[in-house]
């Protein structure tokens, strides 16, 4: 007998991608066999390393307009990701709702064997560092940053020129990137789609919430640090939220407890 069908249809930015992912793996779990319908080629490599859903490739426009009664025929559950996020839980939990399976918050994305963590280089820990620091900065003096941190631990950048966002990235894979966070010791970053791919590949994460505070402000509700973050997405485990307004000296003594846990 043939398994019934389902897709899940992400069509948000890379963080948001990933927590359709969660879905896509729930309703295999299930006992579906699943399809992952994404609009970044960038996320591809790293979603066909798991073997519980299928990743596929869609134009904006081209799946909303003109495939959807097909998407419909072909699958038993079509899932969509919707519109606009409630923001009174993790996104993954969300989005399994929506599914119909456990709202669990945790995910996992995976990588080949080959690409096993590696020992430290000249004996120093590894910190990747999302180039979107920049970005999301909010005064930070981030090359003081920078500068104390290479001290003590070996810098490796990972990500978009700042400048830049997820549409100027779609023809670069994400692949070496997810290598550098696999094999780091810690990753600092913003809240985004990096910190997404960091926290799902299993590496200890501290994250920036500037970002966090201001888009409570947008959205009207104060309850975003207990949604956004691999922290709520992981709550047993080492993810860590940076205060907001920290100095950098701060910083510096957070990841230093983090490295030696």
């Amino acid at each position: 007998m043939n398994k019934k069908k389902a897709i899940v249809v992400a069509r948000g930015w890379l963080g948001d991608t990933i927590a359709c992912s969660a879905a896509a793996s729930s309703l295999s779990n299930k006992g579906y066999d699943t399809t992952l319908l994404i609009r970044w080629p960038q996320l591809k490599p790293i979603f066909d390393t798991d073997t519980r859903f299928h990743t596929q490739i869609y134009g904006r426009f081209l799946t909303y307009k003109i495939q959807r009664p097909l998407i419909r025929s072909l699958f038993d559950v079509v899932i969509t990701e919707p519109k606009g996020w409630n923001y009174k839980e993790p996104f993954t939990c969300q989005i399994r709702r929506i599914a119909g399976c456990d709202p669990a918050p945790e995910y996992q994305l995976f990588l080949p064997a080959s690409l096993r963590k590696i020992p430290n280089i000249n004996g120093l820990p590894t910190v990747c560092i999302a180039r979107d620091i920049y970005k999301r900065s909010y005064h930070r003096d981030i090359p003081d940053l920078i500068n104390r941190l290479s001290a003590f631990y070996n810098i490796q950048w990972v990500g978009l020129d700042p400048l830049l966002n997820s549409k100027h990235g779609k023809k670069h894979s994400l692949m070496s990137d997810a290598q550098y966070i696999y094999q780091a010791d810690l990753f600092i970053g913003p809240e985004g789609g990096l910190l997404w791919l960091a926290a799902g590949l299993g590496t200890k994460c501290i994250y920036l919430t500037e970002h966090i505070l201001a888009l409570e402000k947008t959205l009207k509700t104060n309850n975003l640090l207990q949604v956004l973050g691999s922290k709520n997405h992981f709550p047993a485990g080492s993810h860590v939220p940076i205060p907001a307004y920290s100095t950098n000296q701060d910083i510096i003594d957070l990841v230093a407890v983090n490295i030696q846990l």
